[in-house]
């Protein structure tokens, strides 16, 4: 059978508080009976002391010897001057217990002081005779160690006991209070207790379903409420966990998902131009040099084919290698402001091909930490991207500054421009809009992977707007702060 907390503490307060009150009843008893058992005993030493010298002066006074016949023949007399002066009652016996005083009618023969007086013992005996305590006793009335006769004092403590059985009754009822306060009390606690224990416990259940929204109202300062918090704390714990691996399981799956697209992607494009190789080389195989115009353009069809899939697989490379984390790039301060117009000042003779102009505008002294080849890189693939899809006799701009604690590098064409809904999609490898034009190009859609690789393992950010007959615009955005501590 499972008990409950708030049942376990009040079942063992209960136990507790009614053997601790018992005791102390049982204990006050006895100590009320010593108390009373003393009382009495003292009152009839001081009785048989008041009895003796009442004895002798009534011998005195009357001017009599004092001797057992004088004793048998004022019998009647003794007791009731004895009674008159003591004020209780008082009765003579003979040695052998036989009542000679007809004072008092009681005879007390058969109690047992009576008895040990004739053997020759002081004793005294409590009696409960008609809802009364009559408290009897008895000694040897001796004379040069004869004894001649028996005295038997009688006293009502009625009044006693019943002040005795009075204070137990009121220490029962002060008892019986104090245990039903406690109960009352041990109730409240119990629960006070017990409910943040008990909430504690739901929680727990709700968390084992799986929610982890809860809401935990417990501000008690003490051990309940420090098992709260670290409660709460372990709540907020396991969700962000949860929430940790759901973010991983995510990048996960989209990651197996562009692996897949990357793969199918890899398969398509050698796949392709391999079965075209494979086929002219077939041909020329087969009918030698009979047909020069075809061999001639079937060497030529593989020797572009095999060079475009050469620098697809080296692209493949270098986004591999811009994406893992296995490779350690060469950190150290770069004077990024020379590196952009070294670049600009190379790519210019590309441009000039197709009347392109680069026109760069660098403030002086942009220094950063980054690695100088992987960020040359970077700008090469920009600033080719600007001369491939920009249109003849225009101009690509080419700005580089410190702003607002970043430096921005911006590279603007004048082409035709992208569509908004391609924009989204231009860092994903083998992306392009165009795929004929692309291939014409010798553009495998890797370059701008690689770039966001790179910008994103030197803490940077890449973005591209464009508007469609207008042109394109990349800008790239690196923090300040290490710029900073590259000066």
């Amino acid at each position: 059978m499972k008990y409950s907390i708030q049942n376990k503490i009040l079942i063992w307060f209960s136990i507790i508080i009614f053997i601790g009150l018992s005791s102390l009843i049982f204990v006050s008893y006895k100590i009320t009976e010593k108390n009373t058992e003393h009382t009495i005993q003292n009152d009839m030493i001081g009785a048989k002391k008041n009895l003796d010298l009442y004895l002798k002066q009534f011998f005195l006074i009357n001017n009599k010897e004092f001797n057992e016949a004088n004793l048998l023949d004022k019998a009647d007399v003794i007791s009731k001057e004895l009674s008159s002066n003591i004020g209780n009652n008082v009765d003579i016996y003979n040695a052998k217990g036989e009542k000679i005083s007809n004072f008092l009618s009681l005879d007390n023969k058969n109690s047992d002081d009576i008895s040990n007086a004739i053997s020759n013992k002081i004793t005294y005996s409590i009696n409960h005779i008609d809802n009364k305590v009559i408290v009897s006793l008895s000694y040897p009335i001796e004379i040069n160690d004869k004894t001649i006769g028996i005295i038997n004092y009688r006293k009502d403590y009625s009044e006693l006991y019943s002040y005795d059985q009075w204070f137990k009754y009121i220490l029962n009822i002060c008892a019986s209070i104090i245990f039903l306060f406690v109960f009352i009390a041990t109730i409240i606690i119990s629960r006070q207790i017990a409910k943040p224990i008990i909430e504690l416990t739901k929680s727990s259940e709700e968390v084992t379903k799986g929610n982890f929204d809860l809401k935990i109202n417990i501000e008690s300062k003490d051990e309940i409420g420090e098992l709260s918090k670290r409660f709460k704390i372990m709540i907020a714990t396991i969700k962000e966990q949860i929430s940790i691996i759901k973010i991983e399981r995510d990048n996960l799956k989209e990651s197996q998902k562009q692996n897949k697209a990357f793969f199918d992607n890899v398969t398509h494009e050698l796949k392709t131009p391999l079965t075209t190789i494979l086929g002219y080389a077939q041909i020329i195989k087969e009918n030698g040099f009979t047909d020069k115009e075809f061999f001639e353009k079937g060497t030529s069809y593989i020797i572009n084919e095999s060079n475009r899939i050469n620098n697809m697989v080296v692209e493949i490379l270098e986004l591999s290698t811009a994406s893992s984390k296995d490779i350690n790039y060469n950190f150290e301060n770069v004077d990024l402001s020379k590196l952009m117009k070294n670049t600009c000042e190379e790519m210019n003779i590309k441009g000039r091909k197709y009347n392109i102009k680069i026109k760069e505008k660098v403030e002086e002294n942009l220094f950063m930490r980054g690695d100088s080849d992987k960020l040359r890189e970077v700008l090469v693939n920009i600033i080719d991207n600007s001369i491939k899809y920009g249109n003849v006799n225009s101009v690509v701009e080419v700005n580089g500054y410190y702003e607002n604690s970043n430096i921005y590098i911006k590279v603007k064409d004048e082409g035709r421009g992208i569509d908004e809904k391609h924009l989204e999609n231009l860092f994903k490898p083998f992306y392009r809009i165009s795929k004929s034009e692309s291939r014409e190009k010798g553009s495998a859609g890797l370059g701008l992977s690689i770039v966001k690789n790179i910008v994103e393992k030197h803490m940077g950010h890449i973005s591209i707007k464009s508007e469609i007959n207008k042109g394109t615009e990349v800008t790239i955005k690196f923090k300040g702060e290490d710029y900073e501590k590259s000066r």
